[in-house]
């Protein structure tokens, strides 16, 4: 039990020292290009210092994000919980409400087009059940449309009789 712990204990660890050097390696490379642009040098020890600052910071952050979550009586982080915590910088605030809204946006956008999708499918899967039922096939017998549907995975949708009478009551309102 003990030597579970200690190894749980030591990944968190090997885990956190990832990070870290994840972290310090950022902040580095950042500085470097400040460096260039402002002309100004920064010692290692300034870079050391940024990196721990940093690394703080952010487990900060997450430990306030966690407590947000939580205060709303969820297990989830959202973008409300970001937002709560990056109220203090404006120009912080409003780039992750904008993203937040290009997102909601974009996921709008992508529902609608999946579901206009499957009303073009299940459109085109009616009308080749209607062809069929015209041409007196066999309604037991699969119909084109009920083989892509099958080939898509939805054989039961597709070929179940209470779906068959749907279809045709709707075709044959028209």
């Amino acid at each position: 039990m003990e030597d579970d712990e200690g190894a749980e204990e030591q990944e968190r660890f090997s885990h956190q020292q990832r990070l870290k050097a994840a972290v310090h390696y950022t902040v580095g490379c950042l500085c470097e290009d400040v460096a260039s642009d402002k002309e100004v040098q920064f010692s290692k020890q300034t870079i050391a210092a940024i990196s721990e600052l940093t690394f703080r910071q952010c487990e900060h952050f997450a430990k306030d994000l966690e407590m947000f979550a939580r205060h709303a009586k969820r297990s989830t982080i959202n973008t409300e919980d970001v937002k709560l915590l990056a109220r203090r910088s404006n120009s912080l605030l409003k780039y992750i409400t904008e993203k937040n809204e290009e997102l909601t946006q974009f996921n709008i956008e992508q529902r609608a087009k999946k579901k206009k999708k499957k009303l073009e499918d299940d459109k085109t899967k009616s009308l080749a059940l209607a062809e069929a039922a015209a041409s007196g096939r066999d309604s037991s017998a699969p119909s084109p449309g009920a083989e892509a549907a099958f080939r898509e995975g939805r054989q039961e949708q597709a070929d179940s009789p209470e779906r068959r009478m749907k279809l045709s009551a709707f075709i044959l309102s028209f």
